[in-house]
Protein backbone atom coordinates (compact mmCIF):
# COMPACT_ATOMS: atom_id res chain seq x y z
CA UNK A 1 0.00 0.00 0.00
CA UNK A 2 1.33 3.43 -0.87
CA UNK A 3 1.77 6.11 1.75
CA UNK A 4 1.92 9.85 1.12
CA UNK A 5 4.43 12.24 2.68
CA UNK A 6 2.83 15.18 4.48
CA UNK A 7 4.34 18.05 6.45
CA UNK A 8 3.24 19.09 9.92
CA UNK A 9 3.94 22.48 11.47
CA UNK A 10 5.72 22.21 14.81
CA UNK A 11 3.87 25.23 16.19
CA UNK A 12 0.20 24.76 15.20
CA UNK A 13 0.26 21.05 14.15
CA UNK A 14 -1.50 21.87 10.86
CA UNK A 15 -0.89 19.29 8.10
CA UNK A 16 0.27 20.47 4.67
CA UNK A 17 0.72 18.59 1.39
CA UNK A 18 3.64 20.80 0.40
CA UNK A 19 6.78 21.37 2.50
CA UNK A 20 7.10 25.02 1.43
CA UNK A 21 3.51 25.73 2.53
CA UNK A 22 4.30 24.23 5.92
CA UNK A 23 7.48 26.33 6.25
CA UNK A 24 5.56 29.52 5.37
CA UNK A 25 2.82 28.71 7.89
CA UNK A 26 4.91 28.17 10.99
CA UNK A 27 8.56 28.47 11.85
CA UNK A 28 11.03 27.23 12.96
CA UNK A 29 10.47 23.52 12.36
CA UNK A 30 8.42 21.31 10.05
CA UNK A 31 7.95 17.62 10.78
CA UNK A 32 7.67 15.01 8.07
CA UNK A 33 4.71 12.66 8.67
CA UNK A 34 3.26 9.89 6.54
CA UNK A 35 -0.36 9.40 5.58
CA UNK A 36 -1.85 5.94 5.05
CA UNK A 37 -3.01 5.69 1.44
CA UNK A 38 -6.13 3.76 2.45
CA UNK A 39 -7.57 5.47 5.54
CA UNK A 40 -5.66 8.79 5.69
CA UNK A 41 -4.34 8.24 9.22
CA UNK A 42 -1.00 9.96 9.96
CA UNK A 43 2.09 8.10 11.20
CA UNK A 44 5.64 9.02 12.16
CA UNK A 45 7.25 6.42 9.90
CA UNK A 46 6.63 5.46 6.30
CA UNK A 47 6.82 1.75 7.15
CA UNK A 48 4.00 2.08 9.68
CA UNK A 49 1.85 4.03 7.23
CA UNK A 50 2.53 1.67 4.33
CA UNK A 51 2.30 -1.74 5.96
CA UNK A 52 0.90 -1.75 9.46
CA UNK A 53 -1.89 0.79 9.47
CA UNK A 54 -4.73 -0.94 7.65
CA UNK A 55 -3.48 -4.48 7.62
CA UNK A 56 -5.97 -7.24 8.25
CA UNK A 57 -5.81 -9.09 11.56
CA UNK A 58 -5.27 -12.84 11.68
CA UNK A 59 -6.70 -14.66 14.72
CA UNK A 60 -4.99 -17.74 16.12
CA UNK A 61 -7.56 -20.55 16.27
CA UNK A 62 -5.89 -22.03 19.37
CA UNK A 63 -5.54 -19.01 21.67
CA UNK A 64 -7.57 -16.26 19.90
CA UNK A 65 -4.67 -13.77 19.82
CA UNK A 66 -4.76 -11.28 16.94
CA UNK A 67 -1.73 -10.61 14.72
CA UNK A 68 -1.26 -8.25 11.81
CA UNK A 69 -1.06 -9.90 8.41
CA UNK A 70 2.64 -8.95 8.08
CA UNK A 71 3.62 -10.39 11.47
CA UNK A 72 5.56 -13.66 11.36
CA UNK A 73 3.06 -15.14 13.83
CA UNK A 74 0.28 -14.76 11.24
CA UNK A 75 2.40 -16.77 8.80
CA UNK A 76 2.84 -19.49 11.45
CA UNK A 77 -0.96 -19.65 11.79
CA UNK A 78 -1.25 -20.06 8.03
CA UNK A 79 1.38 -22.82 7.87
CA UNK A 80 1.08 -24.67 11.19
CA UNK A 81 -2.39 -23.70 12.41
CA UNK A 82 -1.18 -22.00 15.61
CA UNK A 83 0.89 -19.03 16.75
CA UNK A 84 4.27 -19.24 18.52
CA UNK A 85 2.81 -17.76 21.72
CA UNK A 86 0.40 -20.62 22.39
CA UNK A 87 2.61 -23.39 20.96
CA UNK A 88 6.25 -22.55 20.17
CA UNK A 89 6.96 -25.99 18.66
CA UNK A 90 7.30 -26.26 14.88
CA UNK A 91 8.74 -28.95 12.65
CA UNK A 92 11.83 -27.99 10.67
CA UNK A 93 9.74 -27.90 7.48
CA UNK A 94 7.15 -25.64 9.12
CA UNK A 95 9.87 -23.34 10.42
CA UNK A 96 11.40 -22.93 6.96
CA UNK A 97 8.00 -22.40 5.32
CA UNK A 98 7.00 -19.79 7.93
CA UNK A 99 10.26 -17.86 7.63
CA UNK A 100 10.24 -18.05 3.82
CA UNK A 101 6.64 -16.84 3.67
CA UNK A 102 7.48 -13.96 6.01
CA UNK A 103 10.48 -12.99 3.89
CA UNK A 104 8.39 -13.05 0.71
CA UNK A 105 5.75 -10.73 2.23
CA UNK A 106 8.01 -8.32 4.16
CA UNK A 107 11.55 -8.62 2.81
CA UNK A 108 12.98 -9.14 6.31
CA UNK A 109 14.69 -12.21 7.73
CA UNK A 110 13.20 -13.17 11.10
CA UNK A 111 13.55 -16.42 13.02
CA UNK A 112 10.31 -17.85 14.41
CA UNK A 113 12.30 -19.73 17.06
CA UNK A 114 14.16 -16.70 18.41
CA UNK A 115 11.08 -14.69 19.30
CA UNK A 116 11.19 -12.45 16.25
CA UNK A 117 7.42 -12.19 16.24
Amino acid sequence: MECKTRYQCSHCNEIHKDEDDARECCQPEVWEVYECGECGKLHGSDKMAAKSCCEQLVKCPSCSRDYGQYNIASHSIEVAGHCPACNPLFTVDEQFKIEDLHYIHTGTNVSILQGGW
